[in-house]
């Protein structure tokens, strides 16, 4: 499970930086600002969910496994429904593709990532630390 989790972690990062660099060096000043903000806002939950499947990652020995797989599934598809159809749909103006059959996606995929962020809160609660013994 941790391969795994660190495995698509290092995947989603190395892809936040190509598509940040993207952003900066190609769309900017190529596009108009209300494209790069939808660019942009996709950047911002592919990073910030990756960072929070790494720290998940690390939690997996205090975490029960059912929580753990919800979180990992519920922000990978979260980051692919909500981060791709945005860049793509970013690149409307520039490529004059239309890609108006994704614009749903972005909204499924938010909800995917909120309630991977619930299932998150409700592992925490849950959470009960296990005392070591001390031998004395």
């Amino acid at each position: 499970m941790t391969k795994q989790f660190l495995v698509t972690a290092s995947i989603l990062g190395a892809t936040t930086v190509v598509a940040g660099a993207v952003g900066a060096l190609v769309l900017e000043g190529n596009i108009t600002q209300p494209y790069l903000n939808q660019f942009n806002s996709g950047l911002l939950f592919q990073a910030f969910t990756t960072v929070a499947l790494l720290a998940v990652t690390f939690m997996n020995r205090y975490v029960v496994r059912s929580y753990l797989n919800a979180i990992y599934y519920l922000f990978v598809l979260g980051v692919v429904l909500y981060s791709i159809p945005s860049y793509l749909l970013s690149l409307k103006e520039l490529t004059g593709s239309a890609f108006d059959a994704l614009s749903a996606a972005p909204l499924i995929g938010a909800l995917l990532m909120l309630i991977g962020w619930l299932t998150l809160f409700a592992a925490g609660i849950s959470y009960h630390h296990k005392k070591r013994s001390s031998k004395g």
